[in-house]
C-alpha cells in the first residue's frame, strides 16, 4: 500500500513539473513572438521616418534599404543584414554593429564615431569621409572599401582586413597601423591611395 501511495506521489510531482515546463515554453514562445513583432514594427517605423535612436534591430533585415541621413544612434544593429544599404550622411554614432553585414553599403559621410564595428563585413562598402573616430573594428573586413578622406582618429587596424582598401587621404592620428604595414614603411597620408597587403 505504501509503494503504490509513493509511485502515485511521484506521478503526480511528475506530471505537475511537466505542466509547468509546458506552461513555460508556450510562454518563452509568446515573448519570442512579440520580441520579432516589435523588432518588425522598428523596421517599418525607421524606414518610414528614418528615425530609431537606441532602438534594438538586432539581426533585422535592411538589404538595400534607403537609410539616407537616419538617426541611428546608439542603436543595436548586431547582426543585422545592411548590405547595399544607403546610410550616407546617417547618424551612428556609439551605434553597435558587431557581426553586421554592410558590404557595398554607402556609408559616405556617415557619423560612426565610437561605434562597435568587430567583425563587421564592410567589404566593398564607400566610407569616403566617414567619421569613424574612436570605433572598434576589431577582426572587421574592409576589403576594397573606400576610405577616401575618412577620419580614422584613435583607431585599432591591427586586425583588421584591409586588402584593397583606399586609404587616400585618411585621417590617421594615433591609429595603430597593422605590423606589415609598418614593416614595410609605407607612407599612406601621401600618394599610396590602394593598400596591397594582408594582415592575417
Amino acid at each position: 500500500m505504501s509503494l503504490h501511495c509513493v509511485n502515485y506521489e511521484g506521478s503526480k510531482r511528475f506530471s505537475v513539473m511537466k505542466s509547468k515546463c509546458l506552461v513555460l515554453v508556450f510562454v518563452l514562445s509568446v515573448c519570442g513572438l512579440l520580441l520579432l513583432y516589435r523588432r518588425e514594427i522598428l523596421v517599418g517605423w525607421l524606414l518610414v521616418t528614418k528615425h530609431c535612436p537606441s532602438c534594438d534591430l538586432r539581426g533585422a533585415r535592411l538589404i538595400g534599404a534607403d537609410l539616407q541621413e537616419a538617426n541611428l544612434q546608439a542603436a543595436n544593429l548586431s547582426a543585422a543584414n545592411l548590405s547595399e544599404a544607403n546610410l550616407q550622411g546617417s547618424n551612428l554614432t556609439a551605434a553597435t554593429l558587431e557581426q553586421t553585414d554592410l558590404s557595398l553599403s554607402n556609408l559616405t559621410h556617415a557619423n560612426l564615431v565610437s561605434a562597435n564595428l568587430n567583425r563587421a563585413n564592410l567589404s566593398g562598402g564607400s566610407l569616403i569621409k566617414t567619421d569613424l573616430q574612436n570605433a572598434t573594428l576589431k577582426q572587421s573586413n574592409l576589403l576594397f572599401a573606400d576610405l577616401e578622406g575618412a577620419n580614422l582618429s584613435d583607431v585599432d587596424l591591427r586586425q583588421v582586413e584591409l586588402y584593397g582598401a583606399n586609404l587616400l587621404n585618411t585621417t590617421l592620428t594615433s591609429t595603430l597601423l597593422p605590423e606589415r604595414l609598418l614593416q614595410e614603411g609605407r607612407q599612406l597620408k601621401k600618394k599610396e591611395p590602394i593598400l596591397d597587403f594582408n594582415t592575417q
